[in-house]
């Protein structure tokens, strides 16, 4: 999400919407590097992002980049892939 928020994300607009979504259902679960400040952040930025807030969700963006390894950030989009979950933005079945 901060990635999205900060304009810096690659996806195309509709994973982003997916993967806002899914942030949506699991944003109550405890996290386990990101605490509850990052939530309230991303909350407000979802809200309002001026240019001041977005060079702030930037920051913490790089904050948490240094504490969740790009490798494992790349599994977690490819483990949403792999469940089929931007499967419906092209028309296509579940993958299980």
């Amino acid at each position: 999400m901060l990635k999205i928020l900060d304009g810096k994300c690659k996806m195309d607009r509709d994973e982003k919407l997916v993967m806002s979504l899914l942030y949506d259902q699991v944003k109550a679960l405890p996290g386990e590097l990101l605490g509850p400040e990052i939530r309230e952040l991303i909350a407000e930025a979802r809200q309002e992002r001026d240019e001041a807030m977005k060079l702030h969700i930037y920051e913490k963006r790089v904050l948490a980049e240094t504490m969740i390894s790009r490798p494992m950030m790349k599994g977690f989009k490819a483990m949403i892939r792999e469940q089929g979950l931007f499967d419906a933005l092209n028309g296509e079945t579940n993958h299980g």
